[in-house]
């Protein structure tokens, strides 16, 4: 019988630590190079879920965008010789998640965002539209501190990506 007990305690154990979880939108880093000598300005982040949170979702956004652009050289500094692009972006889902929460309670748990992004040109034509979603869950992630900071950066490089692509 202690044999049975500890059996099922294992296998709940194995259960509950490998999980369900799977990773979102893996990036690969790969040097993205724009096919046009325009750059991009960041014009608007809103937010869409009118939620009101704890944490500066505009303002995380916006600059995370700035800094993936910077990096790869398509952030627009005032260079009246380029062309420039517009990106607007909007926030449609956020769940801040919890730490604590994830090994327990997966699904309430969980860190989520996800952003739909307009690239416009000088005449706010539509040129490339695109949607990111990333979480973190439980098993990739489950003990990441300051995870809601996380996923911030990967939805804003996973973007700039895609979206320097379409350039």
């Amino acid at each position: 019988m202690r044999r049975m007990i500890w059996f099922f305690a294992i296998c709940l154990l194995l259960g509950v630590s490998c999980g369900c979880a799977e990773k979102v939108n893996e990036l690969a880093p790969t040097p993205d190079t724009p096919t046009t000598s325009a750059r991009i300005r960041v014009a608007d982040v809103t937010n869409g879920t009118k939620e009101l949170f704890d944490v500066d979702v505009i303002g995380l956004l916006w600059t995370g965008f700035n800094e993936s652009l910077n990096r790869r050289g398509l952030l627009y500094m005032g260079d009246p010789g380029r062309e420039q692009y517009k990106l607007e972006a909007t926030i449609v889902k956020y769940q801040k998640g919890s730490m604590w929460l994830r090994p327990v309670l997966p699904k309430w748990g969980k860190t989520l965002l996800v952003v739909k992004c307009d690239l416009k040109d000088a005449n706010n034509h539509v040129l490339a539209t695109v949607e990111s979603s990333h979480s973190i869950s439980l098993g990739d992630g489950t003990f990441t501190k300051g995870a809601w900071r996380k996923v911030f950066t990967d939805v804003t490089e996973d973007v700039i990506s895609r979206l320097s692509k379409k350039m």
